[in-house]
């Protein structure tokens, strides 16, 4: 991106996912971008990509409200072309389908006569990128654009996920495993996210980010209603404004540092201009961060030096465990083992930290672990 051109935010506040008001306000965002026109035409074929990390009531703030996705498909009917909604989520093994009725997208899509595509049934186009292989969704691929429909989360992992990490379920299935046993760190993981947004990027990105979640996202913190919506053609942008939104350092998310680094957009905010609501008005000073935010902004060398000691790990609440074992299902690199129907337990040799489990318990019995060093250092 060329330093003498600046991208746009938009900002609306909102507190509501009736359809009217979410239409009303959505269209006077996108109004502020140059109008959906600008980029949308007629006779194109538009796949919207919502976070539906797991097979949750939209109330829980895990997955994208399906109004969001109604009020946009909408909005690109309207302007004659034609509207596919897919993803990938997480824990696939157990069914698509279940996430689409548990998520409200089934229901919706019924209702709006939209077409649900499975990435995990429609096949994979291979790409290549400075010898790394990632091999995308068909949807995705052959769309003629990409309307990304995240949601505003914290993330155990990366710190935030939001519009850039949101392009990640464009891998299908348990290929996404792979590549966090092939990436563990944060950096590195960052970096494979930053890989697939460069590949396949989405035209226009819209963030629900009215009823957001706070704490050890992006599955087990708590509903927080911020009241907002954002929308941009630039997801770093829009990803560093969110941050600054919550309170954090755009240049301290992974994702949105190795993006603008690459030039995939501008992931500072004095390089954005800011439409609509102000950005001191919808600052939120009190918001929960990630219990293990402050060991992700170590220092590599001082983190070796201390890691035997002051230490961040997953952990399972026995008397929150269903003893389903989506946690052992899920984890890429068999840290956790157990019969069906006893409490799962992890070889913290083989444990990589990326939160797979974390991510993915459907009861929130997973949690940050912390040494009694490390709850001293983060307090």
């Amino acid at each position: 991106m060329s330093d003498d051109l600046r991208s746009i935010v938009a900002l609306a506040s909102c507190s509501s996912y009736d359809p009217d008001i979410l239409s009303r306000k959505i269209s006077s965002m996108l109004d502020q971008l140059g109008g959906l026109a600008t980029f949308i035409r007629p006779g194109m074929k538009v796949l919207i990509k919502p976070n539906l990390l797991s097979a949750k009531d939209p109330m829980r703030a895990i997955t994208t409200h399906p109004e969001m996705v109604a009020a946009v498909a909408r909005m690109v009917r309207d302007l004659g072309a034609e509207v596919v909604v897919g993803d990938s989520p997480g824990g696939a093994k157990r069914g698509v389908a279940r996430v689409w009725n548990n998520t409200g997208m089934a229901a919706m899509a019924k209702r709006e006569n939209i077409e649900l595509v499975s990435f995990e049934a429609s096949g994979v186009v291979e790409h290549k990128i400075d010898g790394r292989s990632y091999f995308l969704a068909k949807p995705a691929v052959e769309a003629d654009a990409i309307i990304s429909i995240p949601k505003l989360k914290t993330h155990v992992l990366t710190l935030m996920t939001g519009a850039i990490k949101n392009m990640f379920g464009l891998i299908p299935g348990f290929r996404k495993a792979n590549y966090h046993k092939q990436h563990p760190k944060p950096s590195d993981f960052a970096q494979v996210v930053v890989d697939i947004l460069s590949l396949c990027p989405p035209q226009l990105t819209i963030m629900d980010a009215i009823l957001a979640m706070e704490g050890d996202g992006p599955s087990s913190g708590t509903p927080r209603w911020t009241n907002l919506l954002l929308a941009s053609a630039d997801p770093v942008a829009l990803d560093a404004v969110a941050a600054e939104i919550i309170g954090l350092r755009p240049d301290k998310v992974p994702t949105t540092k190795i993006a603008s680094d690459a030039g995939l957009g501008y992931g500072w905010v004095e390089a954005v201009d800011i439409v609509g609501e102000r950005l001191a008005d919808v600052r939120i000073h009190d918001f929960k961060l990630t219990s293990n935010r402050m060991m992700e902004l170590l220092p590599k060398f001082l983190v070796k030096i201390i890691d035997p000691y002051v230490w961040v790990r997953p952990a399972i609440t026995s008397s929150d465990c269903t003893k389903c074992n989506t946690c052992v299902d899920s984890c890429p690199v068999g840290a956790l083992s157990g019969p069906k129907g006893e409490i799962p337990s992890f070889d913290y040799d083989k444990c990589i930290n990326c939160w797979c489990c974390h991510e993915l318990c459907p009861s929130k019995a997973v949690f940050v672990d912390q040494s009694w060093l490390a709850r001293k250092f983060i307090r």
